[in-house]
């Protein structure tokens, strides 16, 4: 666990924290929530890779392929948000909005590269609670009470040290809430970004929403909006103080108190641990390729997907790997496993199959490709497969031998 000397917490902490027994006396009693918030995402990963983006204008994309500006914009930094650029506008948008910048850079999403990111960055948050649940690919919670109690001092210092450690290790900025709920610690988080800490505790809680717009509750979109606005709700208090049975009849029986009990900041869904789906590592070749020689590039991708799986107690049924073409289209294939398995030998075995497919059935395209990745899906705790099971079998033999 990675806590400074001054968090008063300790490795015994932490191991009585993971009882389920003393974790479910915390959540029953005062609870205590961090969410972490990465910080334009994709966007903030391609200035970590290219340090020379940071002062420009830089907006990934999510091409359509029809023309050269079709699709839509996936994030931006803050430099072009400040110049009107906006997540979901049309490319072609944010292209004239921008036309006077000639330093503005449109880059194509690598999905592949922002995975491999964010594993690791959810191993990091992860390892500072027992109970953690990744809410998307740059988001997550942790539910800190088993380990500090009520102390919210030291949650805001705990809070300050998951942002350390996630720059320490990844140069990436995120922005942190802290508050007695995951709705109050989301709203905290979102309420100074970037690179923002906000903390609020059980009393803060009704002045920390009772000024806010109502749109600004997490769940109410603008067809709720609209709605409350002709009952006359405007701000969050507005929502709070109205009447329960007239929200019913507005939102139905169980939407109309839900929303009146988020306006008052209760909310007890706990944190909870949700099923990984996938994994993937990507690398970036020494030089491009138009054959497959590039295994040992692999080696360390396939060890580290292997450490991450046993380390879950899981094992995949699936295999694929992924190519990025020296023109930024991805190429890939995939196969489903006659056993499950976590070995690393038997990851890179399939994956060097593959990536041998693939060449071939490009062999008259002429592509080259810059990075290759391994992926592994349909994940499970089953027992190992008959294949793995007779080759650590051999392996045992051969290191007592």
């Amino acid at each position: 666990m990675r806590f400074t000397p001054n968090l008063i917490c300790n490795r015994d902490d932490i191991e009585l924290a993971k009882r389920s027994d003393v974790v479910q006396g915390k959540m029953d009693s005062q609870r205590i929530v961090i969410a972490v918030d990465l910080d334009y995402f994709f966007a903030q990963c391609e200035e970590v890779r290219n340090p020379e983006l940071k002062k420009k204008p830089l907006v990934i994309c999510v091409f359509s392929g029809r023309t050269e500006i079709s699709g839509a914009v996936s994030t931006a930094n803050y430099v072009a948000r400040k110049l009107g650029v906006r997540s979901g506008m049309p490319i072609a948008n944010a292209k004239k909005l921008l036309s006077q910048n000639k330093e503005s850079v449109f880059l194509p999403v690598d999905q592949d590269y922002y995975q491999t990111v964010s594993e690791r960055l959810m191993q990091t948050i992860r390892s500072f609670s027992a109970i953690f649940e990744q809410v998307s690919v740059d988001e997550a919670f942790i539910d800190i009470s088993a380990v500090i109690g009520n102390d919210f001092e030291v949650a805001a210092k705990l809070g300050k040290t998951v942002k350390q450690e996630i720059y320490r290790q990844e140069k990436l900025t995120c922005s942190v809430g802290v508050g007695p709920n995951k709705l109050m610690a989301k709203m905290a988080a979102d309420f100074e970004k970037p690179d923002g800490l906000t903390i609020i505790r059980p009393n803060q809680v009704k002045a920390f929403l009772k000024p806010m717009p109502v749109r600004k509750l997490l769940g109410i979109g603008p067809k709720h909006e609209q709605k409350m606005e002709q009952l006359g709700i405007g701000t969050i208090e507005d929502l709070s103080k109205f009447d329960t049975g007239a929200l019913s009849d507005a939102f139905g029986k169980n939407l109309g108190p839900h929303f009146k009990n988020l306006a008052q900041g209760l909310d007890d869904d706990p944190v909870r641990q949700r099923p990984v789906e996938q994994l993937s590592r990507i690398v970036t070749l020494k030089e491009d390729a138009d054959s497959f020689w590039f295994e040992e590039d692999l080696r360390p991708l396939a060890a580290d997907i292997s450490d991450r799986l046993i380390s879950l107690g899981l094992k995949c049924r699936a295999i694929g790997i992924v190519g990025i073409t020296s023109e930024l289209k991805t190429r890939s294939k995939a196969k489903t496993l006659t056993h499950p398995i976590n070995s690393s030998v038997l990851i890179l075995r399939n994956s060097a199959e593959l990536f041998r497919d693939l060449f071939s059935s490009l062999a008259t395209e002429h592509v080259r490709l810059r990075r290759a990745g391994i992926r592994v899906s349909v994940l499970s705790s089953e027992e190992l497969g008959e294949e793995e099971s007779e080759e650590q079998s051999t392996l045992t033999s051969f290191l007592s031998s």
